[in-house]
């Protein structure tokens, strides 16, 4: 996207954006708690803006990525990056296997159409917290998974070019008992800065509808 790389977010826009993924995302971690039947807390994004180059997720892999697209109220590509033993617990879970991770575990098609599930659920639900938020109706496609196997895989995925700027966001995800660990959102600036221009249009707008004079003190 051309016009991403000319985009630059101020500190208190990247605040902005992790205070909304924050809240999308506890809906999304009340969601995979149900599916699970485990407590699944999803906490303290970290965003920051970064060149695309300079994106470094080797210590997730072998990773596996997520893409979300919103269809409605926004446009935008948002990618998810899992490590794929994490997601393996999380499917062993689904089954209700409480089994480790295991080096021989196979993503086949059936176990990526689990993880899509999953995130189906999770982002679903993530969405629906931005449309109450946002005051409008969001929705996203059916999630897409594949497994990392170069470095065009992200750029592919998140759909920038080498020297765009993209939002990097890294989410800390605990499900009692079982892990801790941690998962990384990647979206183009121009999406996250549509949503940021929304919440403060938003908030213009509840200003602006504060009848004029309403602060004043009447007069005697």
């Amino acid at each position: 996207m051309d016009n991403n790389q000319q985009i630059a977010l101020s500190s208190m826009e990247l605040d902005t954006i992790g205070e909304i993924l924050n809240i999308s995302m506890g809906s999304a971690a009340t969601a995979v708690s149900s599916m699970l039947d485990k407590q699944v807390i999803i906490s303290t994004p970290n965003v920051s803006q970064k060149k695309f180059d300079s994106m470094d997720y080797v210590k997730m892999e072998p990773a596996m990525l997520v893409t979300i697209s919103y269809v409605e109220g926004i446009s935008g590509t948002n990618v998810m990056v899992f490590r794929q033993k994490d997601m393996q617990v999380i499917l062993n879970l689904l089954m209700g296997n409480e089994d480790p991770p295991t080096d021989d575990f196979e993503f086949d098609e059936l176990s990526m159409s689990a993880a899509c599930e999953v995130m189906n659920q999770m982002m679903g639900s993530s969405a629906t917290a931005l449309s109450e938020f946002l005051g409008m109706t969001v929705n996203i496609s059916t999630p897409e998974a594949k497994i990392v196997e170069s470095d065009d895989a992200y750029r592919e995925a998140i759909a920038v070019q080498e020297g765009d700027d993209i939002v990097a966001v890294t989410f800390k995800l605990d499900i009692t008992d079982v892990m801790s660990t941690d998962f990384a959102s990647v979206m183009p600036c121009s999406l996250a800065q549509n949503i940021v221009s929304r919440v403060l249009n938003q908030t213009e707008e509840q200003i602006d509808a504060i009848p004029a004079g309403s602060a004043n003190p009447a007069p005697t």
